[in-house]
C-alpha cells in the first residue's frame, strides 16, 4: 500500500511539471515573461494573451465539543488538516484555460479542479470539460477560501460538489446575469473515476437585479436546479463541524433524484445577508422529499465588504484594507450570525437537525485568515 501511494504521489507531481512547462513554453513565445505576486505568483506574457497562476491554501481546524455524544454518535475533541491543496491555473493564447488542484488532506493526492476550457465561443458562450463544480447552489459555489464560516451550512449536503462533465457558461446584461448548464457523470472515487450509467444535468440561472456604480451595494438572486439518474443517492446529517459524527442514509434503488435550489443575497457596504433553501425529491421505494434551508448575516467591523463575481455569480471574500502590523494596521474583523435547518424526516422519523452558528473571523491580510466559531446543534 505504502509502494502504490509513493506511486501516485510521483507521477501526480511529474503531472503538475508537465503542465507547466509546456505552458511556460507558450509564454515564452511571446518574448517578455513578467514575473508578479497578486495574492499568488503570476506569469505573464508581454502581451497579456498567455497566463500561469499557482497557489495553494492550508486549512487547520481544531474543534472542542461539550457533550461526549450527540444524537447516539460519539463527539471526540480534535484537529485536523481540512484542506492541503496546491493548483496551477493558466490563460493560453487569451482564449483556452485550464486548472489542475490536488488536496493532500488525509494523505492522499486527491483530485479536486482537473479541467481545460475554451472561452469566447460565438452564440455558445464559454465552454468547460473535465471535473470541476456543478452550477449549483451559492454555499457551494463560493470558494472555502471565502466562506465567511469555517464550514458550510447543513443545507450543502444536498447538492453535489465537483463532477467529472462539460459544462456551457456566459453573462450577460453587463455580466448581471450568469447562465450555466451542464452534462455530468457520478464519481466512484476521488480521482474522477467513474464506471455506471448514472448521470446528471445540472443547470443555474443568477442575476443581480439591483448593482450599485461602484458595487459596494447589491443584490443576487439566483435558481438551480439538477436531474440526477443515479442509481444510488448517500446523504449525510450532522452538526455543522467535519470532525463531528455524522448520521449516513444511503438510498438503493433510485430511479432518479431532482434537486432545486433557491438563492437569495444581499450586499450593503459591510452589511451582507444570505439565504438559501434546497430540495431534495429523491424517486425510490424507500426515498422521499428531504430539504434545508440557512439565513446568514454577517457585518465587517473594519468597513470593508465582501467582494462578489458577477462572472461566477458568488462571493470572493473579504479584502482588509490594511495589513496587520503594516504601518500600524490590523487587518479586517467579520461577525457572522448563521441559523440552517436540515430535515432528514422522510428517510428516518426524527431525523432534522437545527444549527445556531456565531462567528468572528480575523483577516491579517488577503492570504491569511483566523476563523472562531461557535455553534448549538440541536436534534
Amino acid at each position: 500500500m505504502k509502494s502504490l501511494l509513493s506511486k501516485c504521489k510521483s507521477k501526480t507531481a511529474i503531472a503538475i511539471i508537465m503542465t507547466a512547462s509546456i505552458v511556460v513554453t507558450t509564454v515564452a513565445e511571446g518574448n517578455d515573461i513578467k514575473v508578479t505576486w497578486k495574492d499568488t505568483l503570476r506569469l505573464e506574457s508581454a502581451d497579456g494573451n498567455n497566463k500561469l497562476k499557482f497557489g495553494g491554501r492550508i486549512h487547520w481546524q481544531n474543534a472542542f465539543f461539550s457533550d461526549d455524544e450527540f444524537g447516539g454518535k460519539l463527539l471526540e475533541d480534535g484537529d485536523e488538516f481540512r484542506r492541503s491543496r496546491i493548483y496551477v491555473s493558466g490563460l493560453i493564447r487569451e482564449r483556452y484555460d485550464f486548472k489542475m488542484q490536488y488536496d493532500f488532506a488525509g494523505g492522499d493526492a486527491d483530485f479536486k479542479d482537473i479541467y481545460f476550457g475554451i472561452k469566447d465561443i460565438p452564440v455558445l458562450g464559454n465552454l468547460r470539460v473535465g471535473q470541476f463544480k456543478e452550477p449549483l447552489s451559492l454555499e457551494e459555489l463560493n470558494s472555502s477560501n471565502s466562506n465567511s464560516t469555517i464550514e458550510r451550512a447543513n443545507v450543502n449536503r444536498l447538492v453535489p460538489s465537483r463532477s467529472a462533465g462539460i459544462m456551457a457558461y456566459d453573462n450577460f446584461v453587463n455580466s448581471r446575469v450568469s447562465v450555466a448548464t451542464g452534462l455530468f457523470r457520478g464519481a466512484d472515487d476521488s480521482y474522477g473515476n467513474y464506471r455506471g450509467d448514472g448521470y446528471a444535468a445540472t443547470a443555474r440561472l443568477s442575476g443581480l437585479p439591483y448593482l450599485s456604480e461602484d458595487a459596494s451595494c447589491l443584490m443576487h438572486l439566483a435558481i438551480g436546479y439538477s436531474y440526477r439518474g443515479d442509481d444510488t443517492a448517500t446523504y449525510k446529517l450532522s452538526s455543522d463541524h467535519s470532525l463531528a459524527s455524522n448520521w449516513k442514509h444511503e438510498v438503493s434503488d433510485v430511479d432518479n433524484t431532482k434537486v432545486l435550489s433557491l438563492e437569495g443575497a444581499l450586499k450593503l457596504g459591510p452589511f451582507s445577508l444570505q439565504s438559501e433553501w434546497v430540495e431534495a425529491d429523491v424517486d425510490a421505494s424507500e426515498g422521499g422529499n428531504l430539504d434545508g434551508y440557512y439565513v446568514q448575516a454577517g457585518y465587517v467591523l473594519t468597513g470593508e465588504s465582501r467582494s462578489y463575481d458577477q462572472t461566477l455569480g458568488a462571493f470572493k471574500g473579504v479584502s482588509p484594507s490594511s495589513e496587520f502590523m503594516e504601518d500600524g494596521g490590523i487587518g479586517a474583523w467579520e461577525a457572522v450570525l448563521r441559523w440552517s435547518n436540515l430535515d432528514f424526516s422522510d428517510l428516518t422519523p426524527n431525523q432534522e437537525i437545527d444549527t445556531w452558528t456565531v462567528g468572528l473571523n480575523w483577516y491579517l491580510n488577503k492570504n491569511i485568515r483566523v476563523m472562531l466559531n461557535y455553534s448549538n446543534a440541536e436534534l
